[in-house]
């Protein structure tokens, strides 16, 4: 469609832009580096959401389906009186429904990234804590392996110490290493300048999760 009027170029609610040709305006998708961060930020905060709760209630709803499947419930045992067939299997469905959080914690920091740029630590202090969050989780799933081998109870109980405090350290290092940055955002005040790179960090894992 062409109009013989010359208009700069102009954008409609940023999904097209009207560029002059000798009087004609031509109607197109804005090019990826005329959308502004908040719009890109906001879109890839749905579109992690929407993958969580598709995640989620999927494998909730396996879950519970692998619970009251009669035929999982009489396969006997996989170690005797300590551990059932059917047991197993909820057990392998969380640890799907823990990579889907896994995933959500990867994602969940290039959106902080890109939307809380000045904050370069936000990010990694949010995917640290659904990570924590993710470890108590898996510990509380997958104890019934340490009923079936008592043996390695001590290696159990110790590796997810060791992974627990390893995202507490890395939590409270970011947070005094951004305090300034976070007093800044809670108070409205203008944020401390920080390197261009992390800004284009940032962009590039924004980009390397939509791509995957």
């Amino acid at each position: 469609m062409v109009w013989g009027i010359g208009y700069h170029r102009t954008c409609t609610h940023g999904l097209f832009t009207s560029i002059p040709a000798e009087g004609k305006i031509k109607l197109g998708p804005l090019a990826e580096g005329d959308v502004p961060v908040k719009l890109k930020s906001d879109k890839q905060f749905a579109r992690v959401a929407t993958n969580l709760a598709i995640g989620v209630v999927g494998l909730l709803v396996v879950r519970l389906i692998t619970q009251f499947l009669p035929m999982f419930h009489d396969a006997g045992w996989i170690v005797e009186d300590k551990l059932t067939v059917q047991a197993g299997a909820v057990i392998a469905v969380d640890a799907l429904l823990l990579s889907v959080l896994v995933r959500f914690a990867i994602e969940i920091r290039a959106f902080l990234l890109l939307r809380f740029a000045p904050i370069s630590g936000f990010g990694n202090m949010a995917a640290s804590f659904v990570c924590l969050v993710i470890s108590a989780i898996a510990y509380t799933d997958f104890k019934p392996v340490t009923r079936a081998w008592p043996n390695i109870t001590a290696i159990y109980v110790w590796t997810f110490f060791a992974i627990a405090l390893a995202f507490l350290t890395g939590i409270v290092v970011l947070i005094f290493r951004d305090r300034d940055s976070i007093a800044a955002m809670v108070l409205r005040q203008p944020m401390p300048s920080r390197p261009f790179k992390h800004h284009a960090d940032a962009e590039e894992s924004v980009a390397a999760v939509a791509g995957t």
